[in-house]
Protein backbone atom coordinates (compact mmCIF):
# COMPACT_ATOMS: atom_id res chain seq x y z
CA UNK A 1 0.00 0.00 0.00
CA UNK A 2 2.11 2.89 -1.60
CA UNK A 3 -0.30 5.13 -2.91
CA UNK A 4 -3.47 6.83 -2.80
CA UNK A 5 -5.19 9.04 -0.15
CA UNK A 6 -3.45 8.78 3.62
CA UNK A 7 -4.47 9.20 6.92
CA UNK A 8 -2.85 9.21 9.93
CA UNK A 9 -1.62 5.80 11.25
CA UNK A 10 -5.01 4.32 12.98
CA UNK A 11 -3.02 1.52 15.00
CA UNK A 12 0.25 1.08 16.57
CA UNK A 13 2.93 -1.27 14.36
CA UNK A 14 6.21 -1.25 16.87
CA UNK A 15 7.81 0.38 14.83
CA UNK A 16 7.84 3.91 15.51
CA UNK A 17 9.37 5.18 11.91
CA UNK A 18 6.00 3.47 9.95
CA UNK A 19 4.10 4.68 12.16
CA UNK A 20 5.25 8.21 11.58
CA UNK A 21 6.86 9.54 14.46
CA UNK A 22 9.53 12.31 14.95
CA UNK A 23 13.22 10.99 14.81
CA UNK A 24 15.51 13.18 17.01
CA UNK A 25 18.51 11.73 15.73
CA UNK A 26 20.71 8.92 16.64
CA UNK A 27 20.82 8.60 20.79
CA UNK A 28 24.65 8.51 20.69
CA UNK A 29 24.73 11.58 18.47
CA UNK A 30 25.73 14.72 19.12
CA UNK A 31 22.61 16.79 20.00
CA UNK A 32 20.54 13.83 21.19
CA UNK A 33 23.13 11.29 23.41
CA UNK A 34 22.21 12.75 26.98
CA UNK A 35 24.59 10.33 29.32
CA UNK A 36 25.67 6.76 30.00
CA UNK A 37 28.65 4.41 29.16
CA UNK A 38 26.19 1.84 27.61
CA UNK A 39 26.84 2.67 23.82
CA UNK A 40 23.30 1.66 23.03
CA UNK A 41 22.93 3.12 19.11
CA UNK A 42 19.66 3.37 18.25
CA UNK A 43 17.09 5.77 16.18
CA UNK A 44 15.06 7.79 18.91
CA UNK A 45 11.38 8.51 18.44
CA UNK A 46 8.94 10.77 19.85
CA UNK A 47 5.17 11.15 19.88
CA UNK A 48 1.95 12.24 20.69
CA UNK A 49 -1.16 10.78 19.23
CA UNK A 50 -4.63 10.85 19.78
CA UNK A 51 -6.48 7.68 19.97
CA UNK A 52 -8.81 6.40 16.80
CA UNK A 53 -11.93 4.58 16.80
CA UNK A 54 -11.62 1.03 15.87
CA UNK A 55 -7.83 1.14 16.26
CA UNK A 56 -5.57 -0.90 18.73
CA UNK A 57 -5.24 1.49 21.25
CA UNK A 58 -8.86 1.90 21.89
CA UNK A 59 -8.96 -0.99 24.86
CA UNK A 60 -12.22 -1.71 26.67
CA UNK A 61 -11.61 -2.26 29.82
CA UNK A 62 -14.10 -0.77 32.15
CA UNK A 63 -13.03 2.17 34.08
CA UNK A 64 -9.54 1.39 32.54
CA UNK A 65 -10.34 1.81 29.24
CA UNK A 66 -8.37 3.66 26.60
CA UNK A 67 -11.27 5.33 24.57
CA UNK A 68 -11.29 7.01 20.98
CA UNK A 69 -10.04 10.97 21.55
CA UNK A 70 -7.88 9.97 24.53
CA UNK A 71 -4.19 11.48 24.28
CA UNK A 72 -1.54 9.14 24.26
CA UNK A 73 2.37 10.06 24.53
CA UNK A 74 5.11 7.89 23.13
CA UNK A 75 8.40 7.61 22.64
CA UNK A 76 10.22 4.81 20.72
CA UNK A 77 13.45 3.50 19.13
CA UNK A 78 15.23 1.31 16.51
CA UNK A 79 18.36 -0.19 16.95
CA UNK A 80 21.03 1.41 14.41
CA UNK A 81 24.77 2.43 14.43
CA UNK A 82 24.92 5.95 14.34
CA UNK A 83 26.47 7.13 10.65
CA UNK A 84 27.99 10.73 11.37
CA UNK A 85 27.49 10.93 14.91
CA UNK A 86 29.15 14.25 14.78
CA UNK A 87 31.84 13.55 17.54
CA UNK A 88 33.97 10.60 18.56
CA UNK A 89 32.73 7.78 20.27
CA UNK A 90 34.80 6.24 23.15
CA UNK A 91 34.91 3.28 25.19
CA UNK A 92 32.87 0.03 24.13
CA UNK A 93 31.74 -0.92 20.77
CA UNK A 94 28.13 0.69 19.62
CA UNK A 95 25.78 -2.26 20.28
CA UNK A 96 28.11 -4.77 21.85
CA UNK A 97 25.91 -5.00 25.26
CA UNK A 98 22.89 -6.55 22.92
CA UNK A 99 22.26 -10.32 23.71
CA UNK A 100 23.99 -12.72 21.21
CA UNK A 101 23.32 -15.92 22.77
CA UNK A 102 20.31 -17.95 23.53
CA UNK A 103 18.43 -17.76 25.49
CA UNK A 104 18.09 -13.46 24.65
CA UNK A 105 17.56 -11.69 28.18
CA UNK A 106 17.14 -7.95 28.16
CA UNK A 107 17.53 -5.07 27.10
CA UNK A 108 15.62 -3.65 29.44
CA UNK A 109 13.96 -0.22 27.95
CA UNK A 110 12.42 2.96 29.56
CA UNK A 111 11.22 6.03 28.95
CA UNK A 112 10.68 9.22 31.34
CA UNK A 113 7.63 11.22 30.24
CA UNK A 114 8.64 14.62 31.50
CA UNK A 115 6.30 17.56 31.98
CA UNK A 116 6.55 21.51 30.76
CA UNK A 117 8.51 21.92 33.86
CA UNK A 118 11.10 19.22 32.46
CA UNK A 119 14.95 20.38 32.58
CA UNK A 120 16.45 17.55 30.68
CA UNK A 121 19.67 18.28 28.98
CA UNK A 122 21.65 16.83 25.94
CA UNK A 123 25.81 15.66 26.39
CA UNK A 124 28.37 18.19 25.24
CA UNK A 125 30.56 15.39 25.73
CA UNK A 126 30.86 12.16 23.40
CA UNK A 127 29.68 8.72 24.64
CA UNK A 128 31.77 7.44 27.04
CA UNK A 129 31.85 10.41 29.67
CA UNK A 130 28.58 11.85 28.89
CA UNK A 131 27.91 15.18 31.03
CA UNK A 132 24.09 15.61 29.99
CA UNK A 133 21.29 15.78 32.79
CA UNK A 134 18.72 12.77 32.70
CA UNK A 135 17.84 12.65 36.12
CA UNK A 136 14.29 11.62 37.24
CA UNK A 137 13.89 15.26 39.44
CA UNK A 138 14.47 17.09 36.16
CA UNK A 139 11.69 15.40 34.53
CA UNK A 140 9.24 18.13 36.27
CA UNK A 141 6.66 15.48 37.79
CA UNK A 142 7.72 13.19 34.84
CA UNK A 143 6.06 9.71 34.42
CA UNK A 144 8.37 6.43 33.82
CA UNK A 145 7.56 3.15 32.50
CA UNK A 146 10.08 0.28 31.45
CA UNK A 147 9.97 -3.43 30.11
CA UNK A 148 11.15 -5.74 32.71
CA UNK A 149 14.97 -6.97 32.80
CA UNK A 150 13.50 -10.24 32.87
CA UNK A 151 12.55 -10.58 29.70
CA UNK A 152 14.00 -13.49 27.89
CA UNK A 153 13.12 -15.73 24.56
CA UNK A 154 11.89 -19.08 24.51
CA UNK A 155 9.65 -19.31 28.01
CA UNK A 156 8.71 -16.55 30.18
CA UNK A 157 10.95 -16.60 33.46
CA UNK A 158 9.19 -17.34 36.57
CA UNK A 159 10.12 -13.81 38.09
CA UNK A 160 7.77 -12.05 35.80
CA UNK A 161 4.01 -11.05 36.54
CA UNK A 162 2.69 -11.50 32.82
CA UNK A 163 3.79 -14.26 30.41
CA UNK A 164 5.72 -12.18 27.72
CA UNK A 165 9.11 -13.00 25.88
CA UNK A 166 10.72 -11.21 23.31
CA UNK A 167 10.30 -13.73 20.57
CA UNK A 168 6.75 -14.78 21.14
CA UNK A 169 4.46 -11.93 22.07
CA UNK A 170 6.46 -9.73 19.20
CA UNK A 171 4.02 -6.74 17.55
CA UNK A 172 1.83 -7.60 20.40
CA UNK A 173 0.37 -4.17 22.25
CA UNK A 174 1.12 -5.32 25.77
CA UNK A 175 0.41 -4.17 29.56
CA UNK A 176 3.38 -3.49 31.76
CA UNK A 177 4.76 -6.51 33.75
CA UNK A 178 4.61 -5.22 36.72
CA UNK A 179 2.60 -2.56 38.85
CA UNK A 180 6.12 -1.35 39.90
CA UNK A 181 7.49 -1.04 35.99
CA UNK A 182 5.79 2.50 36.58
CA UNK A 183 6.51 5.38 38.44
CA UNK A 184 5.07 9.38 39.19
CA UNK A 185 7.53 11.09 40.26
CA UNK A 186 8.48 8.60 42.29
CA UNK A 187 5.08 7.20 43.69
CA UNK A 188 4.95 3.59 42.76
CA UNK A 189 1.04 3.39 43.55
CA UNK A 190 -0.24 3.65 39.98
CA UNK A 191 -2.08 1.86 38.06
CA UNK A 192 -0.54 -0.34 35.01
CA UNK A 193 -3.23 -0.18 32.47
CA UNK A 194 -2.57 3.04 31.88
CA UNK A 195 1.06 2.56 29.84
CA UNK A 196 1.60 -0.19 26.86
CA UNK A 197 4.45 -1.73 25.19
CA UNK A 198 5.27 -3.10 21.83
CA UNK A 199 8.32 -4.27 19.98
CA UNK A 200 9.41 -6.19 16.88
CA UNK A 201 12.00 -9.31 17.13
CA UNK A 202 13.73 -10.81 13.99
CA UNK A 203 14.05 -14.31 14.13
CA UNK A 204 16.99 -14.19 11.65
CA UNK A 205 19.06 -11.60 13.40
CA UNK A 206 17.76 -13.27 17.00
CA UNK A 207 17.15 -9.42 18.29
CA UNK A 208 14.76 -6.88 18.73
CA UNK A 209 15.29 -4.47 16.47
CA UNK A 210 12.50 -1.42 17.48
CA UNK A 211 9.88 -1.09 20.28
CA UNK A 212 7.27 1.70 21.15
CA UNK A 213 6.36 2.69 25.02
CA UNK A 214 3.46 4.36 25.09
CA UNK A 215 1.38 6.67 28.12
CA UNK A 216 -2.15 7.44 28.28
CA UNK A 217 -2.55 10.89 29.77
CA UNK A 218 -5.89 11.03 29.42
CA UNK A 219 -7.02 8.06 31.10
CA UNK A 220 -4.18 9.43 33.88
CA UNK A 221 -6.33 12.45 34.63
CA UNK A 222 -9.84 10.62 35.02
CA UNK A 223 -8.14 7.98 37.54
CA UNK A 224 -6.09 10.50 39.42
CA UNK A 225 -7.94 13.97 39.17
CA UNK A 226 -6.43 14.88 42.65
CA UNK A 227 -2.76 14.97 41.18
CA UNK A 228 -1.17 18.07 42.55
CA UNK A 229 1.57 17.92 39.90
CA UNK A 230 1.54 18.71 36.07
CA UNK A 231 1.10 15.90 33.36
CA UNK A 232 3.31 15.02 30.72
CA UNK A 233 2.04 17.25 27.33
CA UNK A 234 2.40 16.75 23.66
CA UNK A 235 5.57 18.72 23.18
CA UNK A 236 7.10 18.12 26.41
CA UNK A 237 10.08 16.30 26.75
CA UNK A 238 11.01 12.70 27.25
CA UNK A 239 14.15 10.55 28.16
CA UNK A 240 14.27 7.22 26.32
CA UNK A 241 16.98 4.72 28.12
CA UNK A 242 18.24 0.74 27.07
CA UNK A 243 20.08 -0.76 29.12
CA UNK A 244 20.94 -4.67 30.00
CA UNK A 245 18.72 -6.55 32.01
CA UNK A 246 21.22 -7.18 34.51
CA UNK A 247 23.73 -4.05 34.86
CA UNK A 248 23.87 -0.35 35.20
CA UNK A 249 25.12 0.10 31.56
CA UNK A 250 22.64 2.41 30.16
CA UNK A 251 22.16 4.94 27.27
CA UNK A 252 19.75 8.21 27.25
CA UNK A 253 18.62 10.33 24.56
CA UNK A 254 16.76 13.32 24.63
CA UNK A 255 13.27 13.53 22.37
CA UNK A 256 10.09 15.61 22.09
CA UNK A 257 6.09 13.98 22.18
CA UNK A 258 5.85 15.97 19.08
CA UNK A 259 2.17 14.94 17.71
CA UNK A 260 1.93 12.69 15.03
CA UNK A 261 1.91 14.03 11.12
CA UNK A 262 -0.08 12.79 8.46
CA UNK A 263 2.54 10.52 6.95
CA UNK A 264 3.16 10.13 3.30
CA UNK A 265 4.00 7.02 1.27
CA UNK A 266 7.61 7.71 1.30
CA UNK A 267 7.66 7.87 5.01
CA UNK A 268 5.99 4.46 5.32
CA UNK A 269 8.73 3.17 2.32
CA UNK A 270 11.43 4.59 4.48
CA UNK A 271 10.38 3.07 7.50
CA UNK A 272 10.45 -0.48 5.44
CA UNK A 273 14.06 0.26 4.18
CA UNK A 274 15.47 1.25 7.24
CA UNK A 275 14.83 -2.31 8.92
CA UNK A 276 16.35 -4.04 6.08
CA UNK A 277 20.01 -4.41 7.81
CA UNK A 278 17.79 -6.61 10.83
CA UNK A 279 16.40 -9.24 8.11
CA UNK A 280 13.74 -10.01 5.86
CA UNK A 281 11.25 -11.82 8.40
CA UNK A 282 10.54 -8.48 10.20
CA UNK A 283 9.50 -7.05 6.84
CA UNK A 284 7.27 -9.62 6.18
CA UNK A 285 5.38 -9.05 9.88
CA UNK A 286 4.68 -5.58 9.07
CA UNK A 287 3.48 -6.49 5.62
CA UNK A 288 1.19 -8.96 7.17
CA UNK A 289 0.15 -6.79 9.87
CA UNK A 290 -0.49 -4.23 7.17
CA UNK A 291 -2.92 -6.22 5.20
CA UNK A 292 -5.04 -7.71 7.99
Amino acid sequence: MLAGTWTVSASITGNPLTDGWTSYGNSLASGTYVTGSGNYGYEAFGAGLTVQAGSNLEISAGSLSWLAGDTVLGVGGIFQVPADPGWTISGIEVNSLLPTTSPYVGPKLQAKFGTESATWTTSTSAPGSGNGNSSSSSGGGRVQIRTSGYFRTGTPNPLQTEPWTWDGDSGQLLVLDKDSHILWDGDAALNKEVARMIWLWDDTLNQVVSWELLLNVSLLDRLYPDFSGLLPSIGDMAIMTVQPGDSGSYTDALVRTAEVPVPEPTTVLAGALLLLPFGMSTLRKLRNRRAA
